[in-house]
């Protein structure tokens, strides 16, 4: 039996088995591309790939946020099985963002390998969690791959962010909350909405995204900081999702006006809705993460009992050892 070759290769990674040849959430000339997700960090080089595989949230998140087409594309749903010459490729739900997806590959010698790409073994309103296979091989991702990195209940997590909101409307002033146009902008949106509060979103790459989100049925409702109605909403009382400051800054400036602008910009209350707000960082917001958390990742290798874990991104070594330590041998990629 041949051996799993891995090389980082601009975003992601170039996997080596036996005659097969793939791309992870990388470009490589003449290759086949395995994309997870359309997040920027593992798009990289992609106008060099021969084909891609994704799932249709994927191209369509892809779509809504760039101008460049994607060439030569097969599209996959989680649970079917696309076959080429070696082995035989599956989509399997990774819980990251719309249409994010882990692939487990088959080859014809019945090696099996998991790659997870980014992903989340907790449920959100907007997308369910990833759930372990057991293969041979996994290839994990390690964002938060340290024992630092322990994020507290997601419910805890939605009450306090609905709180915070509660709290800065009721003494006049607007909370700003930041978050990736692409998968944590939805899920914040949905939980505002969801507690009663007017929305408006900041920038048109989160409305895009959004439009995306609607078209593959998820409910939410939420205003443009170019609406007609902006004075009134905040006015009112109402909860702003931005993925830029500056440009939702930019936008409101140029729907009210500057002097009117003026008026509401020393109400605005910024908090962070990321993973990174506990631990060194300490940035002021709440950690709310599309990433599974150190337990997350220790739990859901467990599941998938590999032979060998290849641990990526800047905690992979960390949580190789961790691994290691639990009885699974693991490598760190970076």
């Amino acid at each position: 039996m041949s051996t799993v070759s891995l090389k980082k290769s601009g975003t992601g990674f170039l996997l080596k088995y036996g005659d097969v040849k793939l791309a992870l959430d990388t470009g490589i000339k003449g290759e086949t591309t395995l994309l997870s997700h359309s997040h920027s960090d593992h798009i990289g080089g992609l106008k060099n790939a021969r084909h891609i595989i994704a799932t249709k949230g994927t191209f369509d998140t892809w779509q809504a946020r760039r101008s460049d087409k994607l060439g030569n594309k097969t599209t996959i749903k989680h649970g079917d099985m696309f076959g080429q010459i070696g082995v035989n490729i599956t989509a399997l739900n990774a819980g990251h963002v719309l249409g994010s997806t882990m692939f487990l590959l088959e080859f014809d010698d019945n090696l099996t390998v998991l790659y997870t790409g980014d992903f989340n073994t907790v449920d959100s309103l907007v997308h369910k969690a990833a759930i372990p296979v057991q293969v041979d091989v996994l290839i994990t991702e390690a964002t938060y791959g340290a024992p630092q990195w322990v994020f507290p209940n997601r419910k805890t997590v939605y009450e306090n962010i609905l709180e915070a909101a509660t709290k800065v409307i009721d003494e006049g002033r607007i909370p700003l909350f930041h978050a990736y146009s692409l998968g944590k902008s939805q899920e914040a949106i949905a939980l505002l909405q969801s507690g009663g509060f007017r929305v408006i979103s900041g920038n048109t790459s989160i409305d895009k995204v959004c439009s995306v989100y609607k078209q593959h049925g998820i409910d939410l409702r939420h205003h443009s900081a170019q609406s007609e109605q902006l004075t009134d909403l905040l006015d009112e009382g109402a909860v702003i999702v931005s993925s830029s400051s500056r440009h939702t800054v930019g936008n409101m400036q140029r729907t009210l006006g500057q002097n009117e602008f003026a008026r509401y910009e020393t109400k605005l209350e910024y908090f962070n809705l990321s993973g990174w707000t506990i631990g060194k960082f300490r940035e002021r917001g709440f950690p709310l993460s599309a990433h599974s958390d150190f337990k997350g990742l220790l739990n859901f290798a467990k599941g998938v009992n590999p032979r060998v874990a290849y641990c990526f991104t800047e905690n992979g070594r960390t949580l190789s050892k961790h691994l290691s330590d639990n009885g699974i041998h693991a490598v760190p990629l970076e």
